[in-house]
């Protein structure tokens, strides 16, 4: 039957089923939907707007906070409205007229009902798991349709009893419906907020959304954000819960086989009715009735031993009972856990096997000996093959550590000549060029060597490198290569704080330093020579 066969339908199928019956509805559906919605929708964003910017909000908040809530009533009938209209359209047949007797009794019931909602939902959001229970009673509450006047012992009842239908479907539904209004609530948000600067960058209009920048973002922005989703998710909300309470009502009515065969017989009847015409045409009068064939009681038997061994009959047979297998009746967790362990021990015996061939191998080069005496129970040439052979295994463990060294040195040694070579000749003009490239007395040979050629400014970067090398290596400051001058002055300050000659030296190196490399300071030989001396002083200094 097709209603015991909805009952697991999955998630996906009834979620495609709704967006496909949303499509193919008729063009007076979805106005029916939002004549209720839109108005709830503008003004609950107005309330929101008004009340917390007016400053006369607290006059007159009663009076439109009433207002809201009977455009709340009002949203809500059109949706019982908007889902009888769902499941006419499903069933095939006209809808009923809405008399005023009915509509009054549909305001009442959805009034009762609905009302409680602000605070069971939230006190089910809390517990967490009743949470999707209650969700669903709300909303079977809000699409339950019937032909004569609701009431509200009739309504509550049947949302209730439809609510616990299906369980794992509902939560299923609610997990992919909350990840689809996610996704469209940051979308809707992005767009809102990029589409002003979008027009401004093109067109050149300007808004009160380019102008105010960032202050657009605040509580009104996400309120009106969440409400176009809403706008745009709650129609397939209401249209999925609308086919779970026609397909769970079907449990008991059979209405979906009512529906099914009021759709097959008029095509049925005209197929019908077409192969009785071809029929009397095609075929002439039936010839007269031929006699029975005479049948054997053993071919009959044989037959009809034949026929009931085939597939289409063997579901009648009485079912084989099976005795559960221990690891059918565990669970997934315990059977992974069992498996993980009958592997390691697996391979623990494997490995267990590999080390005592290996030592069944070792004991094979070994020569053979038989002990002096079968008496002798002490049995000494064993313990000096075990010895033996545990001096083999130190001794290839020795090898291959050796031999592992070895290869690791002459693999590092090009790379520690290349690094050497290249930090021989440094380039004093690059600054991003680091004191610890090079020792404190490799800088002052590469400043002896800028001294005879005469190029005296790399020659007094080379002796302040040096200067920071130095003092590096005695941990008055550390190289780093986010740090400034000033910075190694202010550490050296605070480690070598007792050393004033040290501090006032270097002070005066330093000065002398930027207003040559970073100035227009010209420099001159005895510059250069007064500079060398208060080099020469912190080099003397420091290990001090």
């Amino acid at each position: 039957m097709r209603a015991i066969g909805k009952q697991y339908q999955s998630t996906i199928q009834i979620l495609e089923e709704a967006v496909h019956l949303l499509r193919l509805a008729p063009s007076r559906l979805l106005p029916s939907y939002y004549v209720g919605s839109l108005p709830f929708t503008l003004g609950l964003l107005y309330f929101w707007g008004d009340m917390s910017r007016r400053a006369d909000a607290n006059d007159y908040c009663a009076v439109a906070a009433g207002g809201l809530a009977l455009l709340f009533v009002w949203m809500k009938c059109w949706q019982t409205v908007f889902a009888h209209q769902i499941q006419a359209h499903l069933q095939g047949r006209r809808q009923r007229r809405w008399s005023l007797r009915r509509i009054a009794s549909l305001a009442a019931v959805q009034t009762m009902v609905q009302s409680t909602g602000f605070f069971v939902l939230p006190a089910a959001a809390l517990l967490i798991v009743p949470w999707g229970w209650c969700y669903a009673f709300y909303q079977n509450a809000t699409v339950q349709t019937e032909e004569e006047g609701p009431t509200l012992k009739r309504t509550c009842r049947n949302a209730w009893d439809l609510a616990k239908l299906w369980p794992r479907q509902n939560h299923i539904l609610l997990g992919v419906l909350s990840l689809f209004g996610g996704a469209i609530f940051l979308n809707l948000a992005i767009a809102i907020f990029v589409l002003p600067h979008l027009l401004k960058s093109f067109l050149g209009i300007d808004s009160v959304f380019t102008l105010s920048g960032l202050h657009t973002v605040n509580t009104t922005f996400w309120m009106a954000t969440l409400a176009i989703s809403y706008l745009c998710l709650d129609p397939c909300v209401k249209t999925v819960y609308a086919l779970r309470c026609f397909y769970g009502m079907a449990l008991k009515s059979g209405v979906d086989l009512k529906t099914e065969l009021n759709r097959i017989i008029p095509r049925a009847s005209v197929v019908l009715a077409a192969v009785v015409v071809l029929s009397a045409g095609a075929f002439p009068a039936a010839a007269a009735p031929r006699p029975p064939p005479s049948v054997t009681p053993e071919a009959l038997n044989r037959s009809i031993e034949e026929v009931l061994q085939r597939r289409d009959f063997t579901w009648r047979m009485p079912r084989e009972k099976k005795t559960p297998d221990e690891h059918q009746t565990r669970g997934p967790i315990a059977a992974l856990i069992d498996w993980t362990l009958d592997k390691a021990r697996k391979g623990l015996a494997l490995l267990v096997e590999w080390v005592t061939q290996f030592f069944a191998w070792l004991e094979s080069l070994l020569p053979q000996r038989e002990p002096r005496s079968s008496a002798d129970k002490s049995n000494w040439m064993a313990s000096t093959r075990t010895i033996l052979i545990l001096f083999v295994i130190l001794l290839s463990a020795v090898l291959v550590w050796v031999f592992w060294r070895s290869r690791r040195r002459r693999r590092m040694a090009p790379a520690e000549i290349r690094s050497s070579a290249m930090a021989a000749t440094p380039d004093l003009t690059d600054e991003s060029l680091t004191a610890d490239e090079l020792p404190a007395q490799r800088w002052l040979a590469l400043a002896e060597e800028y001294t005879a050629k005469a190029s005296l400014r790399l020659a007094m970067r080379a002796l302040y490198l040096a200067t920071l090398a130095r003092l590096a290596e005695h941990q008055m400051i550390t190289l780093e290569n986010y740090k400034s001058n000033r910075e190694y002055a202010l550490e050296l300050q605070r480690r070598a704080h007792a050393r004033k000659d040290l501090l006032t030296t270097f002070a005066q190196l330093l000065n002398q330093f930027e207003q040559v490399w970073y100035g227009m300071y010209p420099i001159t030989r005895p510059v250069f020579d007064d500079y060398a001396a208060s080099q020469q002083r912190i080099m003397h200094f420091a290990p001090q």
